[in-house]
């Protein structure tokens, strides 16, 4: 799943598990046992979509484990009318429905390693969880009649009977009818599509290798379809109607994503197809179902959102996971970063590869900081954890990359990419742990890492690093002490450190590697002089919470250093600065940065400062060429509430417009932010302005909320209502809630 990072379930999922306190006296989890092995699972399926049921009939064909007298599956709500049990002949069998699970009773004792199959008559209506009805409605007429399925974690149980868990592997096949008009998707190959003499429609899909039971697909509704190829296996792409003409620019890059990995990972796409369908009100942002993914609508992309957002990063987590979750599963939830972390990881090598290094940095830069911030308290492998969705935060996904990520620079990368072939060949269609992974790097590298998985995988939080940087004229080094100040024992781990002496050129570096073992170490650089240049962890090797002491001729240069990670955490040491110098330092860094991340960087440092020479260099930036830059600094505008000058620069932006639908966005929360008295008037005409993923509407209705005028209690209570877009609908919540917090309302308007 990939969460709503800016953008497979995530978004709501991690603000919901974020805010749960996980209780530590949880039972430990484990895999469960498996009476029986599942081989083969067959739907045949009659949708009805204005009633919101499936008249269903499951055939699962199974082997016993040990010798038993029947077995359990997972099966939540159905309303069943018959089970029948094939050996041989059809035999009807006593089972027992408890709401939760389907209890078969076998006629007589079966031994070891008998196979069967069994068939479940039943109807799901319109369940609780797993399978989504949509329709239009009185207050919503534009819905279009729609279903999609999403299992993961365990909600697939919800709608056909299986073993709901990551460990346990089978091929499946659909056979759905629905009425004419309507397409149908499912993982594997389409089989056959037949037309039936009752305005109906059949379509067989069969997917034949093993996946597990929670990336079992079934999507109904009306597409655009566009259809390519890559090395003979389908790649498809399935829109709502009307939208086909942003295929192209949405999805254009997907082969050759598929190229790359294929390619980086030394294994070929393993799937017979890839299909990404587009769905109504998806939970996530995307669902890596076996060969059919499932986006949300905001997947898709108009030209005006292209020019500083991009699917991308969506695009290539969840076709990432069709290696990583797909192909190789985690066996148990408590191993789920093997299929978020991976997926996650896949997001930074594709910026690497097709947008370069500096991207690829910066993706890192924000997986750091949700890291350290988000994955303090419990570890990544956690045996204890309420629910399956609880596993689904920040471990699983950034911490989880940047374990990956560390991995890479310590074994390097001919090691690391050989050993996630070796990998993914050897788990191919299985479901692996952590510990088989270890395994696996210390097979090929021949490096014993299980220090690093205690470290990293198996213990709570990151190093809080203080460091110290000065230089010992005494013995003409310079020393740099290194403090671990998070509670607990010492992380280990080798801290880079590179420095140029005076007169080198800007391309000559000497480079030394810190052992760091211990909560408290003293080092030594034999740099015979004070360094002109002294970068710590340059390459981003270590994740860590960074609090570096060191002098400002050492600040000066990192703030144009080759490595952006150095001049974004230079631009943040001279954002907490007040000193006039550091203002004008950062003023012309921003004139003169040549990437746009450290660009938005410095101009949240420049709004974090403060001050006229601040101010003056933010207003300018809002004509920098990069608009990912000018959103920047319009939203740190936003930090000089009651300046005459920022009113003026940022009314007149918006007067004017801009060809970013999140700049204009960006500069209406601005606007709002700085008590202006005409502040509703002068946001209010941008409700008429449609968006990507309505931000600018959301941006108003937010506004109204900082604003404190009352006078737009009316209309933020006429956007919550049924009918308008959802992210509009959510905004206006959290402007009523701000307005209620800020604006001093009487009691009819508060009951309101």
């Amino acid at each position: 799943m990939k969460r709503n990072w800016p953008v497979s379930f995530a978004a709501i999922l991690i603000i919901v598990t974020a805010a749960l306190a996980q209780n530590p006296a949880e039972p430990l989890r484990t895999a469960g046992d498996r009476p029986i092995d599942i081989s083969h699972i067959r739907l045949d399926l009659k949708v009805d979509l204005p009633k919101k049921t499936v008249d269903a009939m499951a055939s699962i064909d199974f082997r016993t484990t040990r010798a038993q007298n029947g077995f359990a599956l997972d099966a939540v709500g159905f309303e069943v009318k018959g089970v029948t049990l094939i050996q041989g002949k059809p035999v009807q069998v006593s089972y027992r429905h408890d709401g939760q699970h389907l209890m078969i009773d076998f006629p007589e004792r079966w031994a070891e390693n008998e196979k069967g199959q069994l068939v479940v008559d039943y109807r799901v209506r319109e369940p609780k969880d797993g399978l989504y009805f949509f329709g239009p409605t009185k207050a919503e007429p534009e819905v279009p009649w729609m279903l999609w399925s999403q299992g993961e974690p365990i909600a697939n149980r919800y709608w056909f009977p299986c073993l709901d868990h990551p460990d346990q592997k089978q091929t499946t096949e659909m056979i759905v009818t629905v009425a004419d008009g309507y397409e149908v998707l499912s993982n594997g190959k389409l089989v056959s599509k037949k037309q039936n003499g009752d305005k109906t429609k059949t379509f067989h899909w069969k997917q034949n290798t093993p996946h597990v039971s929670y990336l079992v697909t079934l999507v109904v509704g009306q597409f655009d379809i566009v259809r390519e190829d890559w090395k003979g296996r389908e790649v498809s792409y399935y829109v709502p109607k009307g939208k086909a003409k942003d295929i192209q620019r949405t999805f254009g890059r997907t082969r050759e994503m598929i190229d790359f990995f294929s390619k980086r990972f030394g294994i070929d796409y393993p799937w017979d197809k890839y299909s990404q369908v587009v769905v109504e009100q998806f939970t996530a942002g995307g669902m890596e179902n076996t060969s059919a993914t499932t986006l949300h609508e905001y997947a898709i992309h108009d030209a005006r959102a292209m020019i500083d957002s991009d699917p991308d990063g969506l695009i290539s987590h969840e076709l990432g996971h069709q290696w990583w979750g797909d192909l190789v599963t985690c066996r148990d939830w408590s191993h789920l970063w093997l299929n978020e972390g991976f997926a996650s990881y896949c997001e930074v090598l594709w910026d690497e590869h097709h947008n370069g290094p500096d991207a690829a940095a910066y993706n890192l830069i924000h997986k750091a900081r949700s890291a350290v911030r988000d994955a303090k308290d419990r570890p990544v492998m956690d045996r204890r954890y309420p629910h399956p969705i609880n596993m689904f935060d920040a471990r699983s996904y950034p911490k989880g990359a940047w374990l990956l990520n560390m991995l890479r620079k310590k074994l390097g990368d001919d090691d690391f990419f050989k050993a996630l072939q070796v990998y993914g060949t050897e788990q191919r269609y299985k479901s692996a742990e952590t510990g088989d992974f270890r395994r696996t790097l210390e097979k090929v590298t021949g490096q014993n890492l299980e220090r690093f998985f205690y470290d990293w995988a198996e213990r709570a939080g990151n190093p809080t690093l203080e460091i110290h940087v000065g230089y010992a004229p005494e013995s003409k080094m310079e020393r740099i002490i290194v403090k671990q100040t998070q509670p607990g024992e010492a992380f280990q781990f080798n801290l880079p450190v590179r420095w140029q002496a005076n007169g080198e050129t800007s391309s000559s570096w000497h480079e030394e590697t810190l052992p760091v073992r211990e909560k408290e170490q003293t080092f030594f650089l034999k740099t015979g002089q004070p360094p002109s240049q002294l970068e710590i962890d340059w390459n981003q090797t270590v994740l860590a919470d960074y609090q570096i002491h060191q002098g400002r001729e050492l600040w000066l240069p990192q703030l144009h250093s080759p490595s952006v990670a150095m001049r974004v955490q230079a631009a943040a040491h001279f954002g907490k600065s007040k000193e006039p110098a550091d203002r004008e330092l950062l003023a012309k860094a921003l004139k003169e940065e040549p990437f746009w991340g450290a660009g938005v960087e410095i101009a949240n440092a420049l709004g974090e400062s403060g001050g006229d020479t601040c101010r003056d260099a933010l207003i300018d930036g809002l004509k920098i060429a990069q608009p990912k830059v000018r959103r920047a600094c319009a939203d740190a505008l936003g930090k000089f509430p009651s300046d005459a000058k920022v009113a003026a620069a940022v009314k007149e932006l918006l007067k004017k417009g801009d060809e970013s639908y999140f700049v204009e966005a960006a500069a209406v929360g601005a606007y709002a932010k700085l008590r202006q008295g005409d502040t509703v008037a002068v946001l209010l005409p941008w409700l008429a302005k449609a968006s990507y993923q309505e931000v600018i509407r959301s941006a108003v209705l937010r506004g109204f909320g900082e604003s404190e005028d009352l006078s737009s209690l009316d209309t933020l209570l006429s956007w919550t209502k049924k009918g308008k877009p959802t992210p509009s609908r959510i905004a206006a919540l959290q402007g009523l809630a701000a307005l209620n917090k800020n604006a001093n309302p009487d009691d009819a308007q508060r009951k309101q």
